[in-house]
């Protein structure tokens, strides 16, 4: 698989296109993601839902193992997200890099900022390799 397959399997990904997440960046053990804020994505408060936080960190993890082990695909097996600030506006981007991988597993740290450019949250994910892509 190639970086530009693996950019179109993403933003085809029925889920992150409900949240309309878009892939900025691919390199080789690294993706930025990001999306909008937009009302239906808040709770109380006009604050971005966690659930989209952690979902867009999820996914942008989720990326950069994919892009450091091209060709395979990948599993959730741990996230761990803490939320330093609300987000309340803007668009809502994740930065994410591998910080030790392997041929099974993928260790990620993911930094979620707003759209002024704050750091909002820090994820840390584990991601299992399955074997390769069935599309």
């Amino acid at each position: 698989m190639e970086v530009g397959v693996l950019k179109e399997f993403i933003e085809n990904d029925p889920f992150l296109k409900l949240l309309g997440v878009r892939v900025e960046k691919i390199q080789a053990g690294s993706c930025r993601l990001s999306l909008n804020y937009k009302k239906e994505l808040t709770r109380f408060g006009n604050i971005l839902n966690g659930g989209v936080t952690a979902a867009l960190a999820d996914a942008a993890g989720g990326c950069a193992a994919l892009s450091y082990n091209l060709g395979k695909n990948e599993v959730t097996v741990d996230l761990s997200v803490s939320y330093l600030r609300p987000i309340s506006e803007g668009k809502v981007s994740a930065e994410s890099s591998i910080l030790k991988g392997g041929e099974s597993i993928a260790f990620t740290i993911t930094n979620v900022y707003d759209g002024k450019g704050n750091l909002c949250a820090v994820a840390k994910g584990t991601y299992f390799y399955l074997n390769e892509f069935n599309i």
